[in-house]
This record gives structure tokens, sequence and C-alpha cells, in this order.
């Protein structure tokens, strides 16, 4: 071989020892934040067109059984999955309507997933609430009885030693950044912020009745729909901090008239704001939202809540 073969010889097993690490490198990268799509995003399969980067698309196998497709992303070079309309597509006929949830957040967990977004159109029980006003989940209450209310005791995962309170039934850092970004998009935008918002869902896949919403409004609810609060619920017990962009997509029922015209003009103004400002969470969310955060990852015990000193 000539000298100037050797080199080049040379240069290629460089070139390709280079490859090698840079991709085992981006197969070791860590991705801990996942966006489970709902309503407030606009159509499931245009989140983040033209803004994010769709690296590629896979499933995993759960002890609930095959996930719904996950997304992999990147925006401003930090990677998430992203899961659309909390996973409905893997339901088959005859199955419950909460299994894509079920295995949404069973897969988040296995892949290690700590940090989660969602958001949803919601009713507004409030009369001053109006289409398109956006409102971060602050409470929830949570009425309806189909759904497991342990997605611990459902699939058998399992977490001891921890200790998953709802005081703080929602994510303060991620939160915090949702109320920023909506904060900097609001000027020329068609609705009002509000910071706070107390979630009622009740029955899923229906809507409430004029008196369920009277109900809800007395004991404190202001807007309600159908999954945030399972979402909620599911992603503490699973130890992920989990907050919510979600808005008025229609008066609840028997506050005001609505049509479905209505609700579909309102989606698209909401799904314009919704998805940048989660996007731009996202990118925030490695160097502003990493400190433990206890109140939404469940707090260590040790014991049993009868015997302190049992073993764990």
């Amino acid at each position: 071989m000539s000298g100037v073969g050797s080199i080049r010889w040379m240069l290629l097993v460089v070139s390709l020892l280079l490859l090698s690490t840079v991709v085992r490198a981006e197969s070791d990268e860590k991705i801990f934040i996942a966006v489970v799509g709902g309503t407030s995003f606009g159509p499931p399969d245009r989140f983040g067109q033209g803004l994010a980067e769709l690296e590629r698309e896979f499933t995993v196998e759960t002890v609930a059984g095959s996930s719904p497709v996950i997304y992999q992303m990147r925006y401003q070079g930090v990677p998430f999955y992203y899961i659309r309309m909390y996973g409905h597509e893997v339901r088959s006929v005859g199955q419950p309507e909460y299994i894509g949830l079920i295995r949404t957040f069973a897969a988040l967990h296995d892949l290690g997933v700590t940090h989660v977004l969602s958001g949803a159109t919601a009713g507004g029980i409030r009369p001053d609430y109006d289409y398109g006003d956006i409102v971060i989940l602050s409470d929830f209450m949570e009425w309806e009885t189909q759904r497991p209310a342990n997605i611990l005791q459902y699939t058998g995962i399992e977490r001891p030693g921890y200790f998953a309170n709802f005081e703080v039934p929602f994510s303060p850092s991620l939160s915090a950044l949702l109320i920023d970004e909506v904060r900097k998009r609001m000027d020329g935008y068609d609705g009002r912020l509000y910071e706070t918002g107390v979630f009622a869902q009740h029955s899923p896949l229906r809507f409430e009745s004029p008196a369920e919403v009277r109900a809800m409004a007395m004991l404190g609810a202001e807007l309600t729909s159908m999954y945030q609060a399972t979402c909620a619920i599911y992603a503490r017990q699973l130890g992920m901090r989990y907050a919510s962009i979600s808005s008025i997509g229609n008066p609840a029922v028997g506050v005001r008239p609505f049509t479905f015209a209505d609700m579909q003009a309102a989606v698209q103004r909401i799904a314009a704001l919704a998805v940048p400002v989660v996007l731009d969470v996202i990118a925030r969310i490695p160097a502003e939202a990493m400190d433990p955060e206890p109140s939404s990852t469940g707090e260590r015990f040790t014991g049993s809540y009868v015997d302190p000193d049992a073993d764990d």
C-alpha cells in the first residue's frame, strides 16, 4: 500500500471511529421530557410541525401492552417524546377507553421520563371565562369512576418507599415556565391568561349536564374536561412532575349556548399559541426545572403506614 493509500485508510478508520462515537453518544442520550398530546395543541399529527425536528418513531412493550407510537423530537437542541391524544390509537374494539392512557404513562415510566407537559381545551364553568382563554391548572377534582384510580396497582409497577401526596397537584416549576411563556405572547392574542384554575373531571367521552356543571361550580370548580386529572394522578403516582396548559374551548353546558363550530374556531387560535409555548418551555427545562421537587415527584419514606420501623 502506498503512503497516500495508508493515509487515506487511516483517515477512513478515524472517521468511522468518530462516527461510531457520535452514534453511541446519541443512543445514550438521556431523554426525560414528554408531551402528552391533548386538544390545546390542535391537530395531533401536526404538533411542532415546522418548529421541532422529528427524529424517529417507535413503540415499547409495557406491562400493560404495546405503547402508542412515541415520536422522538428535538427543539432547540433539547430532545423530548410526544404521544398523540393520550395514546387512544392503541385501543381496540371492546377495550376500555382508558387503556391508551395506562400504556402511555407506563411507557413514559419505562423510558425514564420525569417531566411531562400536556393541555386540553375545556368547558368554562366560570361565567367570565371566554373562548381562547388560557388556564394553567393548579388544582383538580376527579369524580369519574371508570378509570383505574391507581396506575401502580393496575399495572403492577412498584415504587416502594414513595409517598404520592397531592397537596401541590401540579408541578410548580413547570407551571411557572408555562405562565412565563404565555405572558410573552399575550400581546395581540384574543384571550386572557389565568395563572391558576381548578379543574373538574366527570365521566369521560361525554359532555356534562347543566345540573352537573352547577354542582361543580358550587364546589369550586372553574373548568371541566375529560383527561387532565387522570394524567396528573398517573404522573404523580409514577414520580413525574406534571403541568398543563389548558384552555377554554367552549362555555360549560348550561353556562351559555355554544355550537361545534364555535369550538372548532377556538381550538385553532389556542393551538397557535399553546404549541410554541410548550416547545419553549421544553427548551428551558434542562436549565431551569431540574432542582428536586418532592411536592411533584413524591416524598421518600421508610417503614409502613402503621409501623415506622418496618422494612420498606
